[in-house]
Order: structure tokens, then C-alpha cells, then sequence
């Protein structure tokens, strides 16, 4: 093993992720991420936007 791939593997250890599964994270991350923008759109829709005392009151719970 070059003294590089060496380094690499020592840091990274036998859990490094391929780049398809690299890939693939990613994918998943940003479809969900849509997914999420998709539901907040509709509950805006539906019940329009978060109040100033709703908002307050989840800073304060959080």
C-alpha cells in the first residue's frame, strides 16, 4: 500500500464510506430535504403562517 493510501486508511479506519454510498447519502439528504420544504409549503397552505406567540412559545419549550 502506497505511504499515502497508508495515512488514508489509517484516519479513516475500516468504516470509511464509499463515494457511491457518499453519493447515495447525499441523494437521500437533499430528497428529504425537499420532501420537508413540501410539507411546510402545505401546512402554510392550510393553516398559514406560524404566529409570533406560537414561535415564542417553541423558543421557549426548546
Amino acid at each position: 500500500m502506497p505511504p499515502q493510501a497508508r495515512k488514508t486508511h489509517e484516519h479513516t479506519g475500516k468504516q470509511s464510506v464509499s463515494p457511491a454510498q457518499s453519493l447515495i447519502d447525499e441523494v437521500e439528504e437533499r430528497l428529504a430535504a425537499q420532501k420537508l420544504r413540501e410539507v411546510v409549503a402545505t401546512d402554510r397552505e392550510e393553516f398559514g403562517p406560524v404566529s409570533a406567540e406560537a414561535l415564542e412559545q417553541a423558543e421557549q419549550e426548546w
